[in-house]
């Protein structure tokens, strides 16, 4: 299930929480398309429609069914070697030439072992997993994107996470993995 989150990025005037089902929105593009439709559905019946036209996504979360984070840089490394597409496991007739052989096994396991090793943080959302850093090495001080309102823009923080390309945070349907990989 995802959790999309909105707010006005002006003012602060309370958030909007919109429940999207996994089947209806396999990927957080999705399940903010979905949310920011329903958003408009409701916002054109209400008194102000022009100022709540103007919110934006402030937090998307993915409350997965299964959380492991094992299972997460499995997951990983199985889309890195195109195993696995955002639509899910590709048929045969759509893999075309690439094969499954021993070698191409043996790459995958390898790389599930190098990000195993290089996981900074584990949860359901950014938020969850910048929550769960809080003393340790890996701590991030966030004063610095937040908004007038104390609010944090969690976009900002992703955009700046894979800005180096060092490290990449993943959804994946068991949970948000963030994999150093530098």
């Amino acid at each position: 299930m995802w959790r999309i989150t909105m707010w006005h990025p002006d003012h602060d005037d309370g958030q909007w929480v919109y429940l999207v089902p996994h089947w209806q929105a396999r990927t957080e593009v999705a399940a903010r398309a979905v949310a920011a439709a329903r958003h408009a559905d409701r916002a054109a019946v209400m008194t102000d429609p022009p100022r709540l036209l103007e919110m934006v996504v402030g937090e998307a979360a993915f409350r997965p069914a299964v959380r492991s984070k094992e299972r997460a840089v499995a997951w990983v490394a199985l889309v890195q070697h195109d195993a696995i597409t955002e639509r899910g496991w590709p048929l045969a007739a759509e893999r075309g030439e690439r094969p499954r052989d021993e070698v191409w096994r043996q790459r995958v396991r390898e790389m599930h072992e190098q990000y195993r090793q290089r996981v900074v943080g584990f949860g359901d959302s950014l938020a969850d997993i910048m929550t769960s850093l809080a003393g340790t090495d890996a701590v991030w001080d966030l004063t610095s994107y937040r908004d007038r309102f104390g609010r944090i823009v969690w976009d900002e923080v992703r955009a700046d996470i894979h800005k180096s390309a060092l490290s990449y945070t993943w959804h994946t349907p068991y949970g948000v993995v963030w994999i150093n990989q530098g």
